[in-house]
């Protein structure tokens, strides 16, 4: 199913509810624990609506009626600078009465923050009641929704729509103006930290710096600027405070259309993981397989955000000729880098180098002791020793004798490319 098929299933299922704008790219984002973690997440979802949509609404108190909610975002007064400016938030709440449309809410719309966003102009965070349902099965109630709001040349326009369900945090950031270079974060008491940047560590792991946001001198918001590429977001969020699950990542309530604006709103098509054995076939590697990175903790940059999926990475088992075990293999973050890592002997990876997204041989390591090239190219391959004859390799992967001076690439309808292993 695609990501339009899958929402389109949960607006039909739950009538006016919404879910929230990013849970499905939250189910990509991330290292390996949470992306399965959140796929189960969304998989329990899907079932319990299903099976369960017709849930009604809770009912409690002396009276009969709805017990109410406590909720910081709906009940304490407007902040900002803009608190005061009636005209302002009557058009905040007209903007996002629009962009309701037959959605069923209840009350009137509570401006949570109003004020001028540096270098953007004017922005907003919004919250209203909507009729209580049970939408979990761990029995979470969706009791309103949530969105953020920025003026445009063209008026005022709601970037985000999040559901509002207890026991859950919601998206506190959001990417504003033309360029999505400005940060924005609402203080939602977790203590969230910035970090404008991703590096490596030598050894080939994620690498960040954390550092606290000022949100007194916006009175509950803090703003950063920030880079923002087409394709790549290069800062990250991480909360000091943990959620109820132990959590400590923060959502970014407008990544579904950073999303589709990075050109993938269409199907999404996964990444596509090359894993070879060199005898020839194609082998996954096991579950919890102690030679694969994509396993293991810190080598993800686990509260960066991904627009695009990752490029296609690379897992090449084999053995050396003295009966050594090796695993070469990619990993691409969320800056779009490819690292590539060699295990020799033992499991523990050594960062060999970064190859270009569009390297026709991403996969190239001369082993040790002259124990030969490993290279693997998703083209036809063949190499040669000197200027000796080409010799065919069967498959994207091999292991090539030290004495290999050339290979040579051929991706389908394009021409040869000869590289020096």
């Amino acid at each position: 199913m695609t990501d339009t098929d899958i929402r389109t299933a949960l607006e039909q299922a739950t009538g006016e509810l919404r879910t929230p704008p990013d849970l499905l790219d939250r189910v990509r984002a991330g290292g390996q624990r949470r992306v399965v973690r959140r796929r189960t997440l969304l998989a329990a979802g899907l079932a319990t609506i299903a099976g369960g949509s017709t849930a009604g609404v809770l009912l409690g108190g002396a009276g009969g009626g709805e017990t109410p909610v406590a909720s910081p975002l709906l009940d304490r007064p407007t902040r900002g600078d803009l608190r005061g400016d009636r005209g302002f938030l009557d058009q905040v709440r007209r903007a996002w009465r629009d962009n309701l449309g037959d959605v069923s809410v209840r009350g009137e719309p509570h401006v949570v923050w109003a004020g001028v966003a540096p270098h953007v102009n004017r922005a907003a965070v919004v919250a209203q009641r909507v009729p209580r349902r049970v939408a979990s099965p761990v029995g979470q109630i969706s009791y309103g929704l949530t969105g953020f709001v920025e003026e445009t040349t063209a008026g005022l326009r709601v970037i985000s729509l999040e559901e509002m369900l207890t026991g859950a945090t919601n998206a506190a950031a959001a990417l504003l103006g033309p360029e999505r270079d400005v940060l924005m974060v609402l203080d939602d008491g977790r203590d969230v930290r910035y970090s404008p940047t991703l590096s490596y560590t030598a050894d080939g792991k994620t690498d960040r710096t954390f550092t606290p946001l000022d949100f007194q001198v916006h009175d509950g918001v803090a703003f950063e600027a920030t880079e923002t590429r087409p394709t790549t977001i290069r800062m990250a969020l991480r909360a000091e405070v943990p959620d109820s699950q132990g959590d400590r990542s923060v959502g970014l309530a407008n990544i579904s259309q950073l999303i589709d604006d990075a050109g993938r709103g269409g199907p999404y098509p996964g990444p596509e993981r090359q894993a070879w054995s060199l005898a020839g076939a194609q082998k996954a590697p096991a579950e919890n397989d102690p030679w694969d990175v994509e396993g293991r903790d810190g080598y993800y940059d686990q509260y960066g955000y991904q627009l695009v999926p990752p490029a296609g990475t690379w897992y090449i088992r084999g053995a050396t000729a003295d009966g050594r075990q090796f695993v070469a293999q990619t990993l691409t973050s969320t800056d779009d880098r490819i690292r590539l890592f060699l295990s020799l002997g033992t499991p523990d990876p050594l960062l060999v180098g970064f190859p270009a997204p569009a390297a026709p041989l991403p996969v190239r390591v001369r082993l040790p002791d002259g124990q030969g090239v490993v290279v693997a190219g998703a083209g036809k391959l063949r190499y040669r020793v000197s200027r000796g004859d080409w010799l065919p390799v069967t498959g994207y992967a091999a292991l090539l004798p030290a004495a290999a001076t050339e290979v040579e690439v051929t991706l389908r309808g394009g021409q040869p490319v000869r590289i020096t292993p």
